[in-house]
């Protein structure tokens, strides 16, 4: 055998050619055929790499102004000018084609050549040899013929049954072509809330406390998130919920089960009527109407309390002060005309019950003077096309865009490219004096490639908008389009957050994939609910309302105290400042009187926050320079002090009912009673009615105890607070 194998290598080195062809056959038997490697291009192949090695995060190179004279644009989302400065930028001195070890770009992020932000690919690491091989196949960026379609993380949603409990996610990417990769290792992981779920670099998920976070999963651009955590206890429940009797029951009580979080009671009859007048009017029940309600006892009797209260004007006054927070209603801006005509059109919506989604069509496509056409006024918050998407996707969408006007968002799925599509749409508003036009020209610069921007909603690939004068229509046609449920989904959530203290996403103006909302069920049902109804504003309150989940006390049960968001119980809600301030003079008699307003003019239906009103400056009314609050009370110590010895608190308890009530010669009794139901608008329990009667009895002075007694009750956290 040794003889032959000579002979055939002396052949071949003599150049025979049938011994040579015969060496090469016995060579290739020999040593297996090496397989062909796909070429690694840069955006799918290296740049994920970067990314995950923290390269172009905000803290290093992907700063403003990168690091160290290195600029990387944020997370990746520009790959040409990445690779351009990886490899051209300063002669290409970041790359050694012919020594790709010695390439600056692996020496420093290998730790070999001091760099500031240290080691961040070991040079024995996988990454480390893909990015060498990129180098010695001279660092291509590639024909990139996929972009990645959609992350699947396995699983959906991660609720371990005990604490320390850990769990790997899984990120499997789906590209445009159909092919799928196994990408975990170079995903992004975080968690919203370490103390309930953590998540290290490589998607091991770490529970650590009772409830669910999001724990947000990015790569290549796009965004997803799963919900993390565990159940508030390590027994399934006990007692059975109750049957749900629509679909925010149907949605709530499966969760509550499965977080094993026990149901509050149904609330009490004088607990449920305060909270339902506040929630639906913005005003107290009168004596009265508690005594006619408490002592009522059809059946069905909260139901039909609903439905009178829905019709009230109250609920015109209440829901259009709403609306106008949130819309910015503002004189100082606006100029008094103006918002006042803005107002009335705003008021004239609610009080007919104009759908919402036509409301919104109705802003969105206004045209003519500020001063005439209330809707006119949405376009008056900004005058750069830019500023005005922003406040549009707020305002109506719910999703914060503005992250993406400097570069992709590093949270959501819109890039650069949605963001200044989206702009443009609003590049030819033009005021002409007051009066607002669609201009026949005026386009949008992409601030990388300086080419005009076709404009084109969120999310959609291509659009008609170009040829057409008004771009405006093609967006409200976008948005109010079948199927199309930005808008529905934007305004449930807020108005949930109105009813119940607090949005199934928060906050309320940031919907986005990884933020996900406490309850995803239940949102989706509010969006169906609201856009199979006509977007009846009405409609949708009336379901929240007459909902068990609604009516559910505020007193906590054993099991359900630490929880906030998935509605085991009502939450305590401070009063907003102008329902504060009306309460106060409702439950005294004295009405506050309001500079250039009609006498009883209450605080909700005042046109803005510029009316001079000392009492809702110290309570802490929105002034609408920019997004309102709706948590309530924000004054803080002054509120407390004007509520504690301010000269118009004094000067009510020294009047109107505290009067009337003292010359009319109740008995104490009569007297305890009367004033809880002006103010907590319940019966004082017997304890609350025998110390209050001793107080009364307790001095000659009974007109100063009167007022004693009344101040205690105004200043109460159960009168300042809806439960």
């Amino acid at each position: 055998m040794m003889r032959v194998c000579g002979w055939i290598v002396a052949a071949t080195l003599c150049g025979t050619p049938a011994l040579a062809s015969l060496a090469l056959v016995a060579k290739a038997r020999a040593v297996p055929k090496p397989q062909a490697t796909a070429p690694i291009d840069f955006p799918t192949g290296v740049l994920p790499l970067l990314t995950k090695a923290g390269c172009n995060s905000g803290t290093c190179h992907g700063a403003a102004i990168g690091q160290g004279g290195f600029r990387l644009s944020l997370l990746g989302y520009d790959p040409e000018s990445d690779h351009a400065a990886i490899s051209r930028e300063l002669g290409g001195r970041r790359l050694q084609l012919n020594a790709p070890t010695e390439s600056l770009l692996l020496r420093k992020a290998s730790g070999i050549t001091p760099h500031g932000g240290g080691s961040r690919i070991a040079a024995a690491s996988a990454a480390h040899g893909k990015i060498q091989a990129w180098i010695s196949a001279g660092a291509p960026y590639g024909t990139v013929s996929r972009s990645l379609s959609a992350l699947e993380i396995t699983p959906r949603e991660l609720l371990l049954p005990a604490l320390g409990r850990r769990q790997n996610l899984k990120v499997v990417a789906r590209f445009s072509d159909g092919s799928r990769e196994d990408v975990t290792p170079l995903a992004l992981f975080s968690s919203d809330d370490d103390a309930v779920a953590s998540v290290d670099p490589t998607g091991v998920v770490t529970v650590r406390g009772r409830g669910l976070t999001p724990v947000m999963v990015r790569y290549l651009g796009e965004v997803a998130a799963v919900r993390a955590g565990a159940p508030f206890a390590d027994q399934p429940l006990k007692a059975s919920l109750p049957a749900a009797s629509g679909p925010v029951d149907a949605a709530v009580f499966p969760e509550l089960a499965r977080l094993r979080l026990p149901l509050s009671p149904l609330s009490e009859d004088d607990e449920f009527l305060r909270r339902v007048y506040l929630d639906l009017l913005g005003v107290l029940p009168t004596p009265e109407e508690v005594r006619a309600f408490l002592a009522d006892t059809d059946q069905a009797k909260r139901t039909a309390l609903i439905d009178r209260l829905l019709t009230r004007p109250e609920f015109t006054d209440y829901w259009t002060l709403h609306w106008a927070e949130l819309l910015r209603i503002d004189s100082k801006r606006l100029g008094p005309g103006a918002a006042q005509a803005y107002h009335s059109w705003l008021r004239s919506q609610v009080a007919r019950n104009t759908p919402l989604h036509e409301m919104a069509r109705s802003l969105l496509t206004a045209s003519g003077d500020a001063a005439v056409v209330g809707p006119v006024n949405f376009y008056r918050s900004a005058s750069d096309p830019r500023d005005l998407s922003e406040v549009a996707s707020r305002t109506l969408l719910g999703v914060r865009v503005e992250c993406a006007r400097c570069h992709n968002h590093p949270f959501d799925r819109w890039t650069q490219n949605d963001y200044y599509g989206f702009a443009a749409l609003f590049a030819r508003v033009r005021f002409e004096g007051t009066r607002l036009v669609d201009a026949a020209q005026g386009e949008l610069e992409h601030p990388k490639s300086g080419l005009t921007v076709a404009p084109k909603p969120l999310g959609v690939s291509v659009t008609t908008a170009t040829t057409l004068q008004d771009r405006r229509a093609v967006l409200a046609g976008w948005l109010l389009a079948d199927g199309n449920r930005l808008l529905a989904r934007n305004l449930a959530n807020r108005i949930w957050k109105k009813l119940m203290g607090r949005g199934l996403v928060e906050p309320v103006d940031d919907l986005r994939a990884s933020n996900p909302p406490s309850n995803p069920a239940l949102l989706h049902a509010l969006t169906e609910e609201l856009a199979a109804g006509g977007y009846d504003l009405r409609k949708l309150v009336r379901t929240i309302v007459s909902s068990r989940t609604y009516q559910s006390t505020s007193r906590s049960v054993p099991g359900n105290k630490p929880d906030d968001r998935f509605s085991s119980h009502s939450l305590v809600r401070p009063l907003p400042a102008q329902v504060l301030a009306d309460a106060i003079s409702q439950a005294t008699g004295v009405p506050d009187q309001y500079a250039g307003q009609a006498p009883g003019t209450r605080a909700v239906q005042l046109l803005d926050g510029r009316v001079p009103s000392e009492t809702l400056d110290a309570l802490g009314r929105c002034l609408r320079e920019g997004p309102c609050d709706p948590a309530g009370l924000q004054g803080g110590l002054p509120a407390a002090l004007h509520l504690i010895n301010g000269e118009g608190i004094n000067a009510k308890l020294s009047s109107g009912v505290a009067e009337r009530l003292t010359r009319e010669g109740l008995s104490d009794r009569a007297m305890v009673e009367e004033l809880f139901l002006r103010t907590l608008s319940r019966f004082p329990d017997e304890r609350e009615r025998s110390e209050c009667e001793k107080l009364l009895a307790s001095s000659p002075a009974r007109r100063e105890r009167i007022q004693d007694l009344f101040w205690a009750l105004l200043n109460s956290r159960e009168f300042a607070f809806n439960h």
